[in-house]
């Protein structure tokens, strides 16, 4: 990738350029960069004047296709957009800004096994600025997504281990404010490309909604909690005060109860120790045996 006329000018001039231009060149760099992600955008050819002149298409519904048992005057449901997504998102920015509720994208993971191109070229892992490039490319795409969400929409994006931090710094820039959390899921079993024994068969899903977003699910059920006492908590659900664990496992959960009010000991399983432990509470105090909600 060429450097930009203006940079390779600069570099050129270095050497002619006295004290106070050193210094104002200085002190613009410093002014300019900020904590977080930076990506050297300036010194590769950006994605701005890709395809510039894209002509956007009318809908022409007398000229749309409709399935013989949809009736004529039915809406569609569905739009299917083939070509460079650059130019499909300056599309639908066009006719559906603010009206897309859910977006997901699988981008290129920036592997460096051309698996990718930018701006027409293949990008390899010796690329200089490969890294520079793959987030100049996801920064204009992302940008362009940002404008379709709704109120109340969300975009999850899908990405490799390696990559996760620098596409979540670059989330955060394009969405602050807005990341919802992520996912982990597992996409094999036994993965052949293990580095130092450690085996990457997860990968992630990064989640960012806008401030109306909240995701759907099943109520939580509280019917297993009351409060037959009254607990001024409220209602609390009784819990088992063992566990499988035996006392060389845990050892710090093997001790035995004194019920002051009985003088009654209970001793403790040592193949089944107490399910609680603390390192201040004295022995003979009973430990928490309720969860409140």
């Amino acid at each position: 990738m060429s450097t930009p006329a203006s940079a390779t000018t600069l570099l050129a001039r270095l050497e002619e350029l006295g004290a106070p231009e050193l210094r104002r060149l200085l002190v613009e760099h410093l002014t300019k960069r900020k904590l977080g992600l930076y990506w050297e955008s300036d010194a590769i050819a950006r994605d701005d004047a890709l395809n510039a002149d894209v002509v956007l298409p009318r809908h022409m519904p007398e000229w749309s296709h409709r399935p013989d048992t949809m009736a004529a005057d039915a809406p569609h449901r569905n739009l299917i957009i083939e070509g460079d997504n650059f130019d499909a998102l300056r599309l639908l920015k066009s006719t559906h800004a603010g009206r897309v509720r859910v977006i997901y994208i699988d981008p290129p993971y920036n592997t460096g096994n051309k698996d990718w191109v930018y701006n027409d070229r293949y990008v390899g892992a010796n690329d200089r600025w490969r890294h520079s490039q793959w987030l100049e490319f996801l920064y204009q795409r992302l940008r362009l997504a940002r404008e379709l969400l709704t109120p109340d929409g969300v975009i999850l994006v899908s990405i490799n281990d390696e990559n996760r931090a620098r596409l979540e710094l670059l989330m955060d820039e394009v969405f602050p404010g807005r990341r919802i959390g992520s996912l982990v899921w597992r996409t094999r079993q036994g993965s052949m490309d293990a580095k130092g024994g450690f085996s990457a068969d997860h990968e992630h899903v990064l989640v960012y909604g806008n401030s109306e977003f909240e995701f759907l699910g099943n109520a939580r059920d509280e019917s297993k909690y009351a409060n037959p006492d009254n607990d001024p908590r409220g209602p609390w659900g009784s819990q088992m005060l063992i566990k499988s664990h035996n006392a060389k496992e845990r050892p710090e959960a093997y001790y035995p109860i004194h019920n002051q009010e009985t003088d009654t000991w209970y001793l403790c399983d040592p193949d089944s120790v107490w399910r609680f432990s603390s390192t201040t509470r004295p022995l003979g105090s009973t430990p928490k045996s309720r969860t409140v909600v």
